[in-house]
């Protein structure tokens, strides 16, 4: 009887859930953005329906259905005003803007409501039903249940007969052929958000009678939402309601049956990691083609303003604030690192991870046992402290190593809910809101205690604030920080480049956590006992808010973002302006919004800019002096490899035999055999459709195949994409994928840098220079690139950012390079230039190349062997002349096109003779 009695309290729980989660269903599907706000939606509809029932005396009908107006009109606004102008804007900014939205609807309902817990009057009976002896139900709950079920039926028929439903549909997948056949994504993307706020805002006038109205609580219902929606892959109405329902007898079981505290409360994030590990996918994302991510600075150390920052701060912390200012300044100090951790993590890496709080407040709570408990000395503590939370952000980084993009953002929220009930908030762990009594901290025998000396603990934090940033600097410039930006930029190119991407993702999670956990312990060590309980998940929306805020790619954007969080200086300031402290996390939510949509590179990039000019502005007559005179650096570096358009690479043959690509029932590629000899250019054509690029990512280990792949006799079978690198296979993508963060000399020393796991420690102390390998330069002279190694790759031509693209696949010396497309957007000038540099390479590099390209009339220029391709199949291989002269070439062109212009030109310069 007790289990059915918890399961009937968890299907009223678990229909809430399911009709939040149905929400965000909605809105994804019709926007494609992961709306963390949707429990802002909630709050709206519960506080709507509280003030029309209760302070306007309104029928309660009427005003759960004026609840529903206002979210579903609240959700048309955030498209219309927000999202639509930020369609260019890469997902994760989209993400921080609902991120930003929760803060401004949660500031909003705490300001016009307070925080204190309020009782509203239930539209629906609130008399229970009795199921069996001894066991009932309330009949809301059963109604909520019954509504869920009929929206759940509803839902899935409207999305799934309707052309609004199918249009919907296909908008997820793609927004150029919907919009070319008449329906609007905008309008469709305003329809799904009024839908899917509506929902929110109907579920908030339902609970609100069920439970006592309170901001936070209800904002925070988007936690176990997350977890349903997941659970149906953002896509399954019926999913949804299953998951929903599952999720809430699972709580309630737990709640009884479980005695680990917090345990329930985390069972939703639990539920996700193990999806996550069991799909091995991330959440479908839409791919945006002009995606833009926040800029990153360059590294450069400002030696002056750091020095005379650094003096000035020392001054002040030593000789003119007080005691109470100083303490303002430490807390402050300790934001700023952290903000730092999620310039590494979030800015550098391009994870976004909403974790670095609650790995904050673990960091804090293991120097504290270590210098409690363990007696250790205070700095080793730090440095335990350090390594034991660097090792749990890596084991953070495993789930999220089978998926990318927004999922981060999920999994890393649900593993800090985690975290924070089972470890933080407990008594029996962190010693609960007593926390743990430490005793007197010093550092090489000076008190430096928080209590005794605050002015002595604060140069401590300010010293290691400007270690970790120089730290920071450091990495941007070092092999490290050009990884890192690699992978964030383009995964499948880094990868293609033989950058070992799931390796590189470890480092950024496990040294972001290790700078959070400095963060926690700054924070936590200034009074007699270290208590966590503050670190709340929430707070981790706050420090990557008010880092975008500042500028998330930039050191100094992390230090800005810091200052801005409430609690420190900030603070300090406010305290004597009556109210004004209580506005802030509305004002920070509002700016941040404007900000991500003006300047999504944040405060500091604005300034930065500012100042740029300014110093250019003076030193104009400077600069058009040294326009005038030849790059130095391309002249130094061309002078030291004189010789370097002599490299010779290792000759090795690449055989693919039989090679089978199947994705589900769809076969792209069957049987394909073909060799690429050393020195030679083989041509791979075909058809549209016939399977070329799928053969080149088969090569490449990008897609699963059966068949054989050797190179120089060694099987590349089953190997990753990175040890085929290593092995001497290297390939370019038809849409380039150059690294737009990086000059195009960091984008060439990507593919020819040694590398070793040392250089992650040696990159944060002494990164040194940017240094090309032979190859390298010799790629770069014989593509023409020495005078624009130092520009970014944004700055060229399309010509020239082609042959970067070429160069930087050779700057390694291959022994074998796969070629997709090179001349895709090339004039006939401009691909008669790049078929005789082809030629000399493959000549004088003794290189092999398979090149995949449209334009016939180039690869019968340049080739030595051309294989053709129809149906996933090889239709023959031969010498240029002979396949061109091929009947059953020609009838598969013209049988694959039809009359189109452009493969009649094909067809024609096929059978023309020599």
């Amino acid at each position: 009887m007790d289990i059915l009695r918890f399961v009937l309290v968890g299907i009223g729980a678990g229909a809430l859930y399911a009709l939040i989660a149905q929400g965000m269903v909605l809105v994804y599907r019709g926007s494609g953005v992961l709306n963390f706000a949707q429990g802002g939606f909630v709050m709206v509809g519960a506080y709507t329906y509280y003030q029309m029932s209760v302070g306007w005396g309104i029928p309660l009908a009427v005003a759960l259905v004026g609840s529903v107006v206002a979210g579903a009109i609240l959700g048309s606004l955030v498209q219309l005003l927000i999202l639509r102008n930020m369609t260019r804007a890469s997902p994760l900014l989209r993400v921080v803007a609902t991120l930003a939205l929760f803060i401004v609807l949660q500031a909003l309902g705490t300001l016009i409501f307070g925080s204190s817990l309020r009782s509203v009057p239930s539209l629906l009976p609130t008399n229970s039903i009795e199921i069996s002896a001894g066991v009932s139900i309330g009949a809301d709950r059963l109604i909520i249940l019954g509504v869920a079920i009929v929206s759940t039926i509803c839902l899935w028929w409207f999305y799934k007969t309707t052309a609004f439903g199918r249009a919907t549909s296909a908008v997820a997948e793609n927004q150029l052929v919907p919009a070319s056949l008449g329906h609007s994504p905008e309008r469709i993307a305003v329809a799904n958000w009024a839908f899917g706020a509506g929902l929110a805002a109907l579920t908030g006038g339902l609970i609100g009678p069920i439970t006592y109205l309170q901001p936070n609580l209800l904002a925070m219902l988007v936690i176990p939402a997350l977890a349903v929606a997941y659970a149906a892959n953002f896509r399954s109405f019926p999913v949804v309601l299953v998951a929903g329902l599952s999720l809430g007898v699972i709580e309630a079981l737990m709640s009884s049956y479980v005695t680990i505290p917090g345990m329930s409360q985390s069972v939703p994030f639990i539920v996700v990691v193990t999806l996550m590990v069991l799909r091995g996918r991330g959440i479908p994302m839409r791919s945006y083609v002009l995606d833009r991510l926040p800029s990153v600075g360059l590294g450069r150390i400002p030696v002056i303003v750091a020095a005379t920052s650094l003096i000035v701060l020392l001054a002040l912390l030593t000789s003119i604030l007080s005691p109470v200012w100083i303490n303002a300044f430490t807390v402050t100090i300790g934001f700023m690192i952290l903000c730092l951790s999620v310039v590494l993590i979030t800015g550098y890496g391009g994870q976004l991870s909403l974790a670095q709080y609650s790995l904050a407040g673990f960091g804090a709570l293991v120097a504290a046992r270590l210098f409690s408990d363990w007696e250790w000395p205070f700095l080793l503590s730090v440095l335990g402290a350090f390594i034991l939370t660097a090792l749990l952000g890596a084991l953070v980084a495993l789930p999220a190593l089978r998926t990318r993009g927004i999922d981060l953002a999920v999994v890393t929220l649900g593993l800090g809910v985690v975290l924070y009930n089972v470890v933080l908030n407990s008594k029996d762990v962190s010693g609960g809101v007593e926390g743990i009594r430490i005793p007197p901290i010093d550092v090489f025998g000076i008190d430096v205690s928080g209590l005794t000396n605050p002015e002595g603990y604060a140069i401590v934090a300010a010293i290691l604030l400007f270690a970790v940033a120089i730290g920071l600097l450091n990495l941007r410039r070092g092999a490290s920080g050009r990884r890192l930006l690699a992978v964030r930029g383009n995964e499948r190119a880094a990868a293609a480049l033989g950058v070992n991407v799931y390796g590189t993702k470890v480092f950024a999670f496990s040294a972001a956590a290790g700078i959070a956990a400095l963060a926690g312990i700054m924070l936590t060590f200034r009074g007699a006992s270290v208590v966590t309980v503050p670190f709340d998940p929430f707070q981790s929306i706050i420090a990557v808010a008010m880092t975008v805020v500042g500028g998330v790619g930039m050191v100094g954007g992390g230090i800005m973002g810091g200052s801005l969080i409430s609690g420190g200086i900030g603070s300090e300031l406010f305290a004597k302006l009556h109210e004004i402290e209580s506005w802030l996390p509305l004002i920070t939510g509002i700016v941040l919004l404007v900000i991500l949509v003006r300047q999504p590179s944040g405060l500091w990039a604005v300034n930065a800019e500012l100042a740029r000019a300014g110093v250019n502005k003076m030193k104009d007559s400077i600069r058009r002096n040294r326009a005038a005179k030849p790059n130095g650096s391309a002249d130094a570096e061309f002078s030291q490899y004189a010789n370097a358009h002599t490299v010779k690479v290792v000759p090795r043959r690449l055989k693919i035999g039989g090679l089978r690509v199947a994705f589900g029932a769809v076969v792209a590629v069957s049987d394909a055999t073909l060799t690429v000899e050393p020195g030679q250019v083989h041509g791979l054509i075909g058809p549209n459709g016939a399977g070329k690029t799928t053969v080149i990512d088969a090569a490449s280990g990008f897609v699963k195949s059966t068949g054989t792949v050797t190179l120089g006799g060694d099987s590349l079978t089953g190997m990753s994409p990175l040890r085929r690198v290593d092995a001497g296979l290297a390939r370019s993508f038809q849409s380039l994928e150059l690294f737009e963060d990086l000059t195009v000399r960091e984008n060439l020393a990507i593919a020819c840098e040694d590398w070793n796991f040392l250089k992650y420690l040696k990159d944060f102390v002494k990164p040194g220079r940017v240094r090309l390998n032979t190859a390298a330069i010799a790629a770069a002279q014989q593509f023409n690139l020495m005078d624009v190694l130092d520009a970014k790759p944004s700055e060229l031509p399309m010509g020239r950012r082609r042959l970067v693209a070429i160069a930087r696949s050779i700057a390694a010396a291959p022994s074998v390079l796969c070629l997709d497309e090179p001349a895709a957007g090339l004039s006939d000038a401009e691909a008669q230039n790049l078929s005789v540099l082809l030629r000399d390479v493959a000549r004088n590099w003794n290189m092999g190349i398979l090149l995949v390209e449209h334009n016939v009339e180039m690869v019968v220029a340049t080739c030595d062997v051309v294989t053709v391709l129809v149906g996933g199949s090889v239709l023959t291989s031969g010498p240029p002349e002979e396949v061109r002269s091929d009947e059953r070439v020609l009838g598969a062109y013209l049988g694959a096109t039809g009359t189109t212009d452009e493969h009649d030109t094909d067809i024609r310069i096929m059978s023309e003779t020599t």
